[in-house]
């Protein structure tokens, strides 16, 4: 796994040096510039709330992106995948260990930028506000995770699509992904899928007391309960998605 890491390095560090000078320019320096040049001070709390949420959105963009190219690196190269002792899952799993840690890393320092630079709209303890961003964190990751399991699996289809029907692969995994998005949330709703999974109540309102409060009424921070039994059930359906997606993706890159 070590050495898998070390070559995901090698090929992308300039890319992620390249992202994270941009990014520290942008969470950094352009807020600064802000304060500096605008004289209403209720106009550089929304830019700086914008430019938080911007950032936070590149940050996943970027995570795709990187992901989606290291999977292209290697596709068409059969050696890669046939003569290399570690498994398909393996392979994969380095990837995404690898843009999930550079992911993680960069939401660290947006994070740390944007709680700093809008402490005058949240009030509260250096602890606090650790709270806060260890909670912010977490959300990012777990959200990161979803996503590039989900990017694989349409890059899987991508790829076997191409073999088939070449270029309109792309409109057939568009439009896979579309049907999905439109339809399954109607079938488990139709299958009552979501009252078996509302059970096991656990709320998290107990968190406010760790957290700052907000300075304006304009931003309020709630939170809610998660369900035991959906938390179980989304991680072994993604567990079990990335397993059977790298099973598919072993029989379509080595055809």
């Amino acid at each position: 796994m070590k050495g898998l890491l070390l070559k995901e390095w090698a090929l992308y560090k300039s890319w992620l040096l390249g992202s994270a000078v941009m990014s520290l320019g942008v969470v950094f320096i352009l807020p600064i510039l802000l304060e500096k040049y605008l004289a209403s001070v209720q106009s550089v709390q929304e830019i700086r709330m914008g430019l938080l949420f911007i950032m936070l959105g590149f940050s996943i963009v970027n995570l795709l992106v990187q992901f989606n190219n290291s999977l292209n690196t290697d596709n068409g190269k059969k050696d890669t995948w046939l003569h290399n002792p570690n498994s398909m899952h393996t392979l994969i799993g380095a990837k995404i260990l690898f843009s999930l840690g550079i992911y993680f890393i960069g939401n660290i320092f947006i994070t740390t930028a944007g709680i700093y630079f809008l402490s005058d709209m949240i009030i509260g303890s250096f602890a606090q506000m650790l709270y806060l961003q260890i909670l912010l964190l977490v959300v990012l990751l777990i959200a990161g995770i979803i996503l590039t399991i989900i990017w694989l699996l349409f890059w899987t289809l991508y790829v076997e699509g191409k073999y088939w029907i070449g270029k309109f692969s792309v409109i057939l995994s568009l439009v896979v992904f579309l049907l999905v998005v439109i339809f399954l949330p109607k079938v488990l709703s139709f299958l009552s899928i979501d009252k078996l999974l509302m059970q096991g109540e656990v709320s998290l309102k107990f968190l406010g007391t760790y957290l700052p409060e907000s300075a304006t009424s304009d931003f309020t921070l709630d939170i809610g309960s998660i369900y035991i039994v959906e938390e179980i059930f989304m991680w072994i359906i993604f567990i079990l998605l990335f397993w059977l997606t790298c099973k598919w993706l072993e029989k379509v890159v080595t055809r």
